[in-house]
């Protein structure tokens, strides 16, 4: 009697934002339907996935690492590189010897085929797609969150950004694709869903309008068990309709809202569509509604002509309106953006010292939201690692005696306790008692 055949392992190395954790958990669902499992830590994947960055140059450099540590670790595999540094840089990729293949985003959902096509599978049941919605029913693989892409691309001309080279114009999923995902996701028990895109807030129709905000109200009027988050809205997105959404049960008290810098003249030069005074705005109107909202944020420090009174602006604009995260970045050139043409005038030590200052800051303000949480009940969903997350974005430690009658996924009613800091300089987690678990 024939031994069946072997299963394959896949092991992905996903870098960057929340859209590439839904693409990379995509192309493994489509995968997992021709035999292949995720490749373990004492696994020898037959192929590896490399899914990039490009946001920075220090992304671009470890894209590059973790490409020729792949090739070195598993000399038998397949490695093959997609995401945003192979769309900009597939050539400095290809010259890497030992890739099976470079794939860019526009094409991203195609390896798949391409994989089986390499190992001499006959792929030809699958058809070529080159379409960046094109994912079949994604679960989350390796966590229990569910991220949901909705939009790709990018219409705006940031001079400090390369993503629009990486993802291209803006284009939206169809309405009615959205929300047949939303269905099938809360169909199978996901508790959280997280929208995605590169520029979430533009959000368009069939015939081309505007639609974010009734997308939201649509997805939001769907939803009976699984809660709503964003992943990242733009500033000007922040207005009434999304504020009044805000108060939806079912719509998780958070906004990731980049500031890049709270200097009108940088935001200027940087080709932001606002002002510190605007974003200010913005941010109250959705606070006006809830108080206790959970706000993070992206800052880019040392951009060109940035002064210490600039950089001053923007840590005053960020305490002042009680972010609770801080992404904090030096500023890096990047290829055929209009920042490339500005002279460079901030020291990388400034640049650095500027970082850890916001670092530092982050870690007090989000100490300071966290303690303000203490005694209260919030609904929290499990991850895997005893730590539940909370819908206001805190990380509770669940008690260990707790976890034994627990499954990742499950919804908990937690108590907040005590600030629990981390020993490795990041944001620390909360202690938590459990009220409640559901399912």
């Amino acid at each position: 009697m024939p031994f069946p055949p072997a299963e394959k392992k896949v092991l992905f190395h996903t870098l960057g934002c929340r859209l590439n954790f839904f693409e990379s958990d995509g192309l493994f669902s489509s995968l997992s339907k021709h035999g292949y499992s995720v490749a373990g830590a004492e696994d020898v994947p037959d192929v590896v996935v490399v899914n990039t960055c490009t946001v920075t140059n220090k992304a671009d450099s470890r894209n590059r690492n973790i490409i020729r540590n792949a090739i070195k670790r598993y000399p038998g595999a397949q490695v093959w590189v997609t995401g945003c540094y192979a769309q900009t840089d597939k050539e400095s990729i290809e010259s890497i010897p030992g890739i099976a293949g470079v794939i860019g985003n526009e094409n991203k959902s195609d390896l798949p085929r391409l994989i089986l096509e390499k190992e001499g599978s006959d792929p030809s049941h699958i058809p070529i797609v080159s379409d960046r919605f094109a994912y079949s029913d994604v679960l989350p693989n390796g966590h229990t969150r569910a991220y949901l892409k909705i939009q790709d691309g990018c219409d705006r001309q940031c001079s400090y950004c390369k993503i629009p080279q990486a993802r291209g114009k803006g284009v939206s999923r169809t309405w009615k694709d959205v929300l047949d995902q939303v269905s099938f996701l809360q169909d199978n028990g996901v508790g959280e869903i997280i929208l995605t895109g590169v520029n979430l807030g533009w959000y368009r129709d069939a015939e081309g309008r505007k639609a974010f905000p009734k997308m939201l109200e649509a997805i939001l009027n769907k939803l009976e068990y699984s809660r709503l988050r964003l992943s990242s809205i733009e500033p000007p997105d922040v207005g009434v309709e999304l504020a009044e959404l805000l108060t939806h049960p079912r719509f998780t008290p958070f906004l990731h809202v980049p500031l890049q810098s709270g200097s009108k003249e940088i935001l200027k030069r940087m080709k932001r569509s606002y002002t510190p005074e605007t974003f200010r705005k913005r941010i109250e109107l959705a606070k006006s509604k809830i108080p206790e909202l959970f706000l993070g944020t992206d800052v880019i420090v040392g951009f060109p002509g940035e002064t210490e009174q600039d950089f001053q602006d923007s840590t005053s604009i960020l305490e002042e309106l009680g972010f609770s995260k801080i992404h904090a970045f030096p500023f890096s050139v990047r290829k055929n953006t209009s920042a490339e043409q500005f002279p460079e005038t901030v020291s990388k030590e400034t640049k650095k010292e500027r970082v850890h200052s916001l670092m530092d800051l982050s870690q007090r303000l989000h100490r300071k939201y966290a303690e303000s949480q203490f005694s209260k009940k919030r609904e929290a969903v499990l991850e895997n690692g005893g730590i539940a997350v909370t819908d206001n974005y805190l990380k509770a430690v669940i008690p260990e005696n707790d976890l034994k009658s627990l499954s990742p996924g499950q919804f908990l009613t937690v108590e907040i306790g005590e600030y629990i800091p981390d020993a490795a300089d990041k944001e620390g987690k909360v202690s938590a008692r459990i009220l409640a678990a559901i399912g």
